[in-house]
């Protein structure tokens, strides 16, 4: 069958509802953070190190995900996974201290380290085995699913229900539609049959992770800290705040469903040198603007201009020659993961010192950076 048939295949639809399973859970936890910090009667910098104890957590998981995944597999370990933070992510919702919070972070940490790895790996799968780009589409399912995990949340808070029904809702819906998509899922591929030593993965495949370290910095501090920004420093009511990583998502997944067919047009180095400027004054409005729904429109830039960014790098890596999927997609994610250990609490700490306009001059920098580094991509083809 064709990758571009209007009937979706079965293995892609089932890889694309843990993309955008992912997407939700990340966008309905983080927005619904005011009424989980209220809950635990922590401040910004506690929430921060939270997030600092979930970077922990999942830098922890990403690293041994590679040996992970060549023992029990990209199929066993994603279905195992999910199921490990729908058991606890509702307990996020009722944790009474910080104490309580930062234990239930780290196992949500530990097990979507473990998920993103693993879907990512089955998307590299469905495109080697199907010969078509699969990517783009299914990051684009991860956005449509921050879209749809952030306007739950909006709608559980502007009904003034609790993190708790809200994550414990999420969490049999997901289970159901587990029940689907385990059930079609590829084996792994090997590129390195033998049983010696695997050889050091190419540099190219270090730099994808850099360049996913840029794009995690503008899009998490949207999702980590845009909801709280709109609500404590532009003076948006919680419902509204809660809107704002859905806003940032709506623009990145529309964007993301042109990637595949954008890379073969224009190419890789303009299209994300191009999306790092708009993201960077994403930003700009965000810090400038007064009303809460000129931050929205600044977001939504955020969301387009680092929209292609991480489809195109976990692409490359995953087909660079002699390189196993899982072993890309781990490497790439290990490093991009890494600035959940220093972002969330460096932006938490320089909140509480400085203010959320300076704080995020740290996410535009990284806008700019990702223009720099699209350099990179233009020695090695498609």
């Amino acid at each position: 069958m064709s990758s571009q048939s209007i009937i979706p295949r079965a293995d892609s639809l089932s890889c694309f509802i843990f993309f955008a399973a992912s997407g939700a859970y990340y966008a309905l936890f983080t927005s619904r953070l005011p009424a989980v910090k209220a809950t635990a009667g922590v401040t910004d910098a506690e929430i921060g190190f939270g997030l600092l104890v979930l970077g922990v957590a999942s830098v922890t998981g990403l690293l041994s995900c590679g040996a992970l995944i060549r023992r029990f597999t990209s199929r066993r370990l994603l279905q195992v996974s999910v199921l490990g933070l729908l058991a606890a992510f509702p307990l996020a919702g009722v944790a009474p201290g910080a104490l309580s919070l930062y234990a239930v972070m780290a196992w949500l940490g530990l097990m979507v380290a473990i998920w993103d790895v693993c879907m990512n790996t089955q998307a590299l799968l469905l495109e080697i085995r199907t010969k078509g780009r699969y990517m783009g589409k299914m990051q684009a399912g991860y956005s449509f699913g921050c879209i749809g995990g952030a306007l739950l949340g909006s709608a559980f808070a502007k009904a003034g229900v609790g993190a708790f029904a809200n994550y414990l809702f999420f969490a049999v819906t997901v289970f159901a539609l587990w029940l689907f998509a385990s059930r079609h899922l590829h084996d792994d591929i090997t590129r390195h049959p033998g049983g010696g030593r695997r050889p050091r993965l190419p540099a190219f495949v270090w730099f994808c992770g850099l360049m996913e370290v840029f794009a995690f910095t503008t899009e998490g501090v949207v999702g980590d800290w845009g909801a709280i920004f709109l609500h404590s420093e532009k003076g948006a009511e919680e419902g509204l705040a809660a809107l704002g990583f859905a806003t940032c998502a709506t623009a990145m997944a529309f964007v993301r469903l042109t990637v595949d067919n954008l890379r073969g047009k224009i190419g890789d180095t303009r299209l994300v040198g191009l999306g790092g400027l708009v993201a960077a004054a994403g930003f700009v409005v965000a810090i400038l603007a007064s009303s809460p729904y000129a931050v929205l429109f600044g977001f939504a830039l955020v969301g387009a201009g680092v929209a292609p960014v991480i489809p195109v790098v976990m692409s490359r890596a995953g087909s660079c020659p002699g390189v196993d999927p899982g072993a890309a997609c781990s490497a790439v994610s290990t490093v991009g993961y890494g600035t959940l250990l220093v972002i969330p609490p460096v932006i938490g700490t320089m909140a509480d010192a400085v203010g959320f306009s300076a704080a995020f001059l740290v996410p535009l920098a990284a806008g700019i950076l990702i223009v720099i580094g699209s350099l990179g991509l233009r020695t090695r083809k498609i």
